[in-house]
């Protein structure tokens, strides 16, 4: 699904009232205040977002590792990073597997 896709099913199923750049801006906004909610606390480890009846986001840290290079087979260090990961909730779950 494109970002296109869901505002316009977003708008014909929600939005009565509100036109496609007003949700536009909403779905920009959450996403947004999202993505800053786990840039802007960088020092923080097992951050967590849970929209209750979906799922949790969860930031982690990936430590150094070596690794290598798949087209020459070369060894190569693999610098630190930080992540998100998503675990569905139990009705999302459900709601993937038909029942």
């Amino acid at each position: 699904m494109t970002k296109a896709e869901l505002i316009e099913k977003i708008q014909k199923k929600y939005g009565d009232g509100l036109t496609k750049k007003q949700v536009s801006a909403l779905v920009d906004g959450v996403f947004t205040e999202l993505g800053d909610y786990f840039v802007k606390n960088r020092r923080k480890s097992g951050m967590k977002f849970t929209y209750p009846g979906f799922g949790t986001f969860t930031r982690k840290k990936r430590k150094a590792r070596k690794g290598r290079n798949p087209r020459t087979g070369e060894p190569m260090k693999i610098p630190a990073s930080v992540s998100v990961s998503f675990s569905p909730g139990q009705e999302f779950k459900r709601r993937l597997n038909g029942k």
